[in-house]
């Protein structure tokens, strides 16, 4: 849209002129030029034959000019009109470029100009800043080497002003590390012409390059050059001797950007020093090989350092190394103290080379003295460093050893390392003289017999389970008989394996074993009765089973019992032969019993000797759980059997049991509540991780834990009076909870009325180590 002047009056009558300019377009017609579109006119209305004129202006420069006769009788209409382009600067910034008209009266062609002043109207063409090119690059780019922390990098500027096509908004730095990849380090101002790297470490190769940014984007790549640091120290150099007169440097960690090395030798140990030459060869990338050709006699000692023009890292100096001379004696070893006689099987001696020159072995002398003084000596003609032997003769041998290196001469025997060679000893159990045998009895007497030419040092038996623990040991070197297990260790009916092991006077050690199976009469099965106490107690009743067979009609009464695991009837007694019948014994009855409480958490010995038909009274079993009681019954010979009934003693209510015995009971039924608390101790630790954890700590369990039970109820008037008497008597009790819990430890009271004749009471029992009441 353009834009009107004012109207002008033509001698305050109703004949009006105004001016019009507008931009029609704007367009870039390079970098540096932008292009406008103008239009002016002029306008009149019911205006003739007067003078006027206007200018067209473009950012204050007259474009265009015009004498203008009005001649207009009716409205407004377009007198004259311009329609042009003008070519503007674009700078170093935007800016908007007036376009203008300027209208006002003057004679023109002898008409008379019109009266009223003058008019202006403006617009702007909004004109882009200019565009720019891709910058140049830095130049003249220098690098200094300052220290292996510090390195200087300088160049020269090749950019123009914001108004130019090449300005510059800054500079980026590359580097790249030992031949890496490029990493940017910096980015500096348009305006300097030089960096510091302060980052830089010894033992590496650095490069750099710069590269100018802008408006116009980023330059290419303008190369400031390499430089090394110090380089790193050898980690490890050693002197091996390769000849005569020839040390090999094997230098390890080798710096790799050195260029040169630094070798030194010392013949006194290191006091004074003397720089080599050296030449390399035959690298491998885990290390580079260094030698002196001319090692002078004697013991030598070397120092190296890796070195880049004039850096050089620190001196490492190496094992000393001795020019050549006959090996030292070699030590033998893989030696043992005993070899069983063998005729095929083969065994080794081994040494160590001793050779002070650093020569590699070249050849060994290996000598074996035999029992009968015969002596063999084995030649090696390599740097094998064991021989093998065939130990065919009992008695004592010896062997010794010498090598030999570079030097012609052989070195020093070994000392004499002896062993013996003997055969195992021979043993047998002699009884139980077969294999498989029942035992009918225990304690059993075992025989056993062994032989050895050097003598019986040692001789044990042991007992156990086939495929399990052993039961019982017993030193037999006198191999005389033994009596060995009893019937509290040895279970009826299973395998069983004695072992014997002798060692003889040698040192050399023989097994033999005899497998055999327990077989013996136990006697009849206990009978168990469980009744239940108002007192929350149990009473368990023991009681001899059937111990005689007979017969009533068709059936077979006795000592029986289903073994549902086996689907099978244990017939307990004795069975012998008649001739063409079996004879069935009576069981043997039982002289006294043990009954015990059976848990899943494990078992508690109630009474210890019951006789028959007596009971005992359990007053803290557990409260509407399944358990079991076990009654063991025990012959006079020994032999033993046992039974286990279920359990389970239903109550409505909770229980708290006070006493040695447990015999003070206080019920706890009316509105019973109890809850249990659990707190395990533990250690925690703030670590130093650099807040990648949050600062949150790191926790550690320790064996420790408490637990605690709250118990409440109501009481009527019988109940809280016993309840104040425990109160005032009582510090420590069970309590048993109404799914099979039961805790032990020391309580603490509390009672308060709740209303006429009705009390609250609680009570909290610091959980210990749960112990049973005595029971005696």
């Amino acid at each position: 849209m353009g834009e009107h002047t004012r109207e002008i009056q033509i001698a305050g009558r109703d004949r009006w002129y105004r001016g019009y300019i507008s931009v029609d377009g704007v367009w870039n017609v390079n970098d540096t030029t932008t292009r406008i579109q103008v239009t002016a006119a002029l306008d009149d209305k019911y205006a003739a034959e007067y003078g006027t004129h206007y200018d067209v202006l473009v950012n204050g420069t007259v474009y265009r000019s015009y004498d203008v006769l009005l001649n207009n009788y009716g409205n407004w209409a377009t007198r004259s009109s311009v329609t042009f382009t003008v070519d503007v600067s674009r700078g170093a910034s935007a800016w908007s470029c007036p376009v203008q008209v300027h209208v006002y009266g003057k004679t023109y062609n002898n008409y008379y100009g019109s009266a009223g002043g003058d008019a202006w109207a403006t617009v702007y063409a909004s004109i882009p800043q200019r565009g720019y090119s891709q910058p140049r690059p830095p130049k003249n780019c220098k690098l200094q080497r300052v220290s292996d922390t510090c390195q200087k990098i300088t160049w020269d500027h090749d950019y123009t002003g914001m108004d130019g096509a090449y300005p510059w908004a800054g500079v980026y730095v590359d580097r790249r590390t030992d031949d890496g990849s490029w990493v940017n380090i910096a980015d500096v101002s348009w305006d300097i012409e030089n960096y510091t790297d302060n980052s830089t470490k010894a033992g590496h190769k650095y490069e750099y390059r710069l590269r100018a940014h802008g408006p116009g984007g980023s330059s290419t790549h303008a190369s400031v050059g390499t430089t090394y640091t110090t380089p790193s120290a050898p980690s490890r150099v050693e002197a091996v001797k390769a000849g005569a007169t020839e040390v090999t440097l094997r230098v390890y960690g080798a710096a790799p950007y050195a260029n040169a090395w630094g070798v030194q030798r010392s013949a006194d140990g290191g006091s004074t020093w003397v720089t080599v030459s050296v030449t390399s060869e035959g690298e491998d990338p885990a290390w580079l090989d260094l030698h002196d050709k001319s090692a002078p006699a004697g013991t030598v000692v070397y120092r190296v350092q890796a070195k880049r023009g004039s850096l050089a890292s620190a001196w490492v100096k190496s094992n000393s190394v001795t020019t050549i001379t006959p090996p030292l004696a070699p030590k033998v070893t893989g030696l043992r103290s005993v070899y069983p006689r063998h005729d095929n099987t083969t065994y080794y001696v081994q040494w160590e080379p001793n050779h002070p020159d650093g020569s590699a072995q070249s050849a060994a002398q290996v000598e074996f003295t035999q029992p009968d003084g015969t002596v063999k000596t084995t030649d090696i003609k390599t740097s094998a460093t064991r021989s093998a032997f065939v130990p065919k003769v009992n008695g004592t041998w010896k062997v010794r050893v010498r090598t030999k290196g570079l030097h012609a001469d052989w070195g020093a025997w070994s000392g004499y390392s002896a062993f013996l060679v003997a055969d195992y000893p021979s043993c047998w159990v002699a009884s139980p003289a077969t294999d498989g045998v029942l035992i009918d009895s225990v304690p059993m007497t075992v025989k056993v017999s062994a032989s050895d030419d050097t003598g019986i040092a040692n001789a044990t038996l042991t007992l156990s389970e086939v495929g399990g623990a052993t039961i019982a040991t017993s030193d037999v070197t006198s191999l005389k008989p033994v009596e060995i297990g009893s019937y509290t260790t040895v279970k009826n009916g299973i395998d069983y394996l004695l072992t014997l092991t002798v060692t003889g006077g040698s040192g050399l050690s023989k097994t033999a074993t005899r497998r055999f199976k327990t077989h013996w009469a136990e006697p009849a099965t206990p009978v168990v009765t469980v009744t239940y106490g108002d007192d929350l107690t149990c009473h368990v009743k023991v009681e001899n089973g059937v111990s005689a067979y007979s017969v009533e009609e068709t059936a077979l009464l006795g000592p029986m019992a289903l073994e549902e695991d086996a689907g099978e009837i244990a017939m307990l007694g004795t069975i012998t032969c008649d001739g063409n019948e079996l004879v069935l014994g009576d069981a043997s009855k039982c002289v006294g019993f043990v009954v015990e409480r059976v848990l899943e958490e494990g078992g508690h010995v109630l009474a210890s000797s019951l006789l028959d038909a007596q009971e005992t009274i359990d007053r803290v079993p557990p409260l509407n759980a399944d358990f079991r009681y076990r009654a063991t019954g025990t012959a006079t010979n020994g032999t033993s059997s046992y039974t286990e009934v279920k359990a389970n003693l239903h109550a409505e209510c909770m229980a708290l049991n006070f006493g040695q015995d447990a015999s003070t009971l206080l019920k706890m039924a009316l509105d019973a509540e109890y809850s249990t608390s659990a707190a395990r101790s533990f250690n925690s630790y703030h670590f130093a991780d650099g807040g990648e954890n949050y600062g949150l700590p790191q926790s550690y369990a320790l064996d420790e834990s408490d637990l605690a039970t709250s118990a409440s109820c109501l009481l009527e008037r019988d109940g809280h009076d016993l309840f104040r008497k425990i109160m005032r008597t009582q510090w420590q009790g069970w309590w048993r909870g109404l799914a099979g819990e039961r805790a032990f430890g020391a309580m603490t009271f509390n009672e308060s009325m709740k209303s006429a004749g009705l009390w609250s009471a609680s009570a909290k029992v610091e959980h210990d180590v749960f112990e049973e009441p005595s029971n005696g």
